[in-house]
């Protein structure tokens, strides 16, 4: 069960039968806990995995394929590092968006609320 501020829960399984309860500010918090502090790891990750120059294996076949096969391994670790970053954006994207749709519905709710109720 997640928690919130002070330990108090932010959804309680037992108790939420039918209801879906969204806190679009705990959803911009942990879009900003992400953006601020997991993303910048993850883009400057690439730039810290070092390849192996192919100059420094000499021009023994042998070690020339293990210096292939090392650089492949660069290139699709780096790859999957900025697959991860990009995926990571869209969760924070995703927050933010969600966050913000529910605030909207509920401003729209409570509008809709305020006009129908006899004056």
């Amino acid at each position: 069960m997640e928690e919130g501020d002070g330990g108090t829960p932010l959804i309680d399984p037992k108790a939420a039968g039918d209801q879906a309860v969204c806190r679009p500010d705990v959803l911009r918090d942990v879009a900003g806990a992400m953006s601020r502090d997991l993303l910048p790891q993850l883009e400057s990750a690439p730039h810290k995995v070092h390849d192996l120059p192919t100059q420094a294996v000499g021009d023994w076949d042998v070690a020339r394929g293990y210096a292939d096969t090392a650089h492949r391994a660069f290139l699709a670790t780096t790859e999957t590092m900025g697959f991860v970053a990009e995926q990571v954006r869209r969760i924070i994207d995703d927050l933010v968006a969600t966050a913000n749709t529910v605030q909207d519905g509920d401003a729209r709710a409570a509008d809709t609320a305020r006009r129908t109720q006899p004056s």
